[in-house]
């Protein structure tokens, strides 16, 4: 589906590392000496998920954005299949012109370099990458009859009767099951893996009264929170949200180390020239720095990921070594 919108670690780390760092000086040469040479045409932007998930919604408002700084339309397109593999490959085969843009996220950047045991490229090798997008925190939440109105509750009835309790995700080897791996980790417990096709139906199998728990973001879950039929207990964030004031982070109920979250980032084809690449990286700069993008992010319970290069590699290098632990420990087969 396409919409016209105007407008393994160390290597990871060392290909954000190699993107130019443009600081405010370096921001407006790059705008002069980029203009009219880039883009001189519409840009494409690869959202390898399904319309009307999270990542798309993302991705089109950052599209809207792009678009509008740019001075040229912006083709969202949505190259679904494979957990993202699809939609990745067909940006790496691309013409790295940089007018074809891939939006990737935690599964594509990460994940599968993890689980995939043939992936058809070299993500390191074959992509740039020009910057974090977006972040939406997880939370933990349970269904309505279950028994249990804290982390400390929860702990306690999955140690009394292990494996029974369960929780859904939206497939193997999704970020939704990543952060039920990781919470079986930090919590020491042990819990059921109930995976579905999709958060949606991993959502309803709280509702319906197929699963026990969920760890997913705040864009999934709000609205039937909002209604009482689930409720949260922590959230896996640093911070409280500020949606969710009263519920407190899962470091505040007793249980270090649960961060889990969704984040999305841009890449372009690894052999984009250079200075595309820089009038790209300082137009990203523009959007994530955007107050309307800033609070149209926050009305759907997400944050701007504003770092430099430097910073974008370690956060990804943190993110690779945290998945590894869990992939390791849960014992998740590659695929």
């Amino acid at each position: 589906m396409t919409e016209r919108i105007t407008g393994h670690p160390s290597a990871l780390r060392r290909l954000a590392l190699s993107l130019p760092v443009v600081g405010a000086g370096g921001l407006a040469f790059a705008q002069t000496a980029a203009t009219p040479a880039f883009p001189d045409r519409p840009l494409t932007l690869v959202v390898p998920f399904p319309a009307g998930g999270p990542a798309d919604i993302i991705g089109r408002l950052y599209a809207q954005h792009l678009g509008r700084l740019a001075g040229q339309n912006v083709v969202v397109e949505n190259r679904v299949g494979a957990a993202g593999v699809i939609g990745t490959q067909a940006v790496v085969a691309a013409q790295p012109t940089g007018h074809t843009i891939l939006f990737g996220s935690t599964s594509t950047q990460v994940i599968n370099e993890l689980l995939i045991r043939k992936l058809p490229y070299d993500a390191a090798r074959d992509l740039s990458l020009v910057g974090l997008v977006a972040i939406a925190p997880h939370l933990l939440a349970v269904r309505g009859g279950l028994p249990a109105q804290s982390v400390s509750d929860l702990i306690g009835l999955a140690r009394r009767e292990p494996g029974r309790l369960s929780f859904s995700s939206a497939g193997p080897g999704s970020i939704v099951q990543m952060g039920g791996e990781l919470l079986k980790l930090r919590a020491g417990i042990d819990l059921l893996h109930v995976p579905y096709k999709g958060g949606g139906p991993a959502t309803l199998a709280l509702l319906s009264g197929e699963a026990d728990m969920t760890v997913n973001d705040l864009t999934t879950l709000r609205p039937h929170l909002d209604s009482g039929k689930i409720r949260a207990l922590a959230v896996a964030h640093a911070s409280r949200l500020p949606q969710l004031p009263a519920v407190p982070t899962f470091a505040e109920a007793g249980v270090q180390g649960m961060l889990s979250s969704t984040w999305w980032a841009i890449s372009v084809p690894s052999k984009t020239p250079n200075d595309v690449r820089v009038a790209l990286r300082a137009l990203h700069e523009r959007v994530v720095a955007d107050p309307d993008y800033v609070a149209r992010l926050a009305s759907m319970a997400c944050e701007p990921l504003a770092m430099s290069p430097a910073q974008s590699a370690t956060f990804i290098t943190e993110e690779a070594t945290k998945w590894r632990s869990v992939v390791t420990a849960a014992k998740i087969e590659s695929q």
